[in-house]
């Protein structure tokens, strides 16, 4: 599936950092989308599958997740029910709160948080009940009350205890976040060229390291080998090309890097644990 930009009509004309609002409608069925907001969602009544980046799941009433903001996802009802479908959603402009909170507070944990939320979460336990109690009040406060509602709701968010992430990180951002200079270069060289064919030289020669001190270098920053971290990157942009097109598992294959479908076919079932096929089978949503 494609994801297409949705614009929050309700959040624009608002001009605010957050905006609340209860959702009713007859299903849940909206198109595969993404915005520039952050947005939490407490499922009240309905069920389906949801999809926030690459996580597909079965959600029920109760559900809480938290969506990154530009992550494709949706909220979908299989089918019909006798009964409306309703939520409580919360919409974060992340750069207008860090902004608005930065003369009050630290702010870079803050902007850690909606960065790494681009993985998508699932809030659970104790956690979970703690913010749909705050969130459920929302729609019906103003001014300070709502105000201190949210405040305590990013306090509980920013907490990593009962929170699930629902996509893995990409390795590319995450070791480019950690450290700059030859990482960053080497990274980027990756993240331009894993469609081709990359040497050990290569690689080695952009780090600026003899071939033995590069694999000793990349291993201690890793903790994995130059040919698995590669293959890593190559399966997990093959797993998108799965489920967001039509194209056939060989042409996925020379799309990712690879020039033989035996071993491409072998990388993904030790990173998957199922093979391409069976991956793109029990990840589509029938329309």
């Amino acid at each position: 599936m494609k994801a297409t930009f949705a614009l929050l009509p309700d959040f624009a004309q608002a001009r605010k950092p957050f905006l609340v609002k209860k959702i009713v409608r007859p299903y849940f069925s909206t198109d595969f989308h993404f915005h520039t907001e952050c947005q939490l969602v407490h499922i009240l009544s309905g069920s389906g599958t949801r999809i926030i980046g690459d996580s597909i799941e079965h959600f029920e009433e109760g559900d809480l997740a938290f969506v990154g903001p530009n992550v494709p996802h949706v909220w979908y009802s299989q089918s019909q029910s006798a009964h409306e479908s309703m939520s409580v959603a919360l919409y974060i402009n992340p750069e207008a709160v860090s902004e608005k909170l930065e003369g009050l507070i630290d702010t870079k944990e803050l902007r850690r948080f909606f960065k790494e939320s681009e993985r998508g979460i699932s809030v659970c336990g104790v956690k979970k009940a703690l913010i749909t109690d705050i969130l459920m009040q929302m729609p019906e406060q103003k001014n300070i009350e709502l105000l201190a509602s949210f405040i305590q709701i990013l306090h509980y968010l920013l907490d990593p205890e009962e929170l699930v992430w629902l996509n893995v990180p990409n390795l590319l951002s995450v070791y480019n976040v950690q450290a700059p200079g030859r990482v960053h270069k080497l990274m980027h060289f990756i993240q331009q060229n894993f469609k081709q064919e990359i040497t050990l030289q290569q690689a080695a020669s952009v780090s600026g390291l003899q071939i033995h001190s590069f694999c000793r270098f990349f291993k201690s920053l890793t903790n994995r080998t130059f040919s698995d971290f590669l293959n890593e990157v190559r399966i997990g942009f093959a797993s998108k090309l799965l489920l967001q097109s039509d194209l056939p598992v060989t042409q996925i294959a020379l799309e990712c890097g690879y020039t033989n479908i035996s071993y491409f076919n072998r990388c993904f079932k030790k990173i998957n644990k199922v093979s391409p096929k069976d991956y793109r089978n029990s990840n589509q949503i029938k329309n």
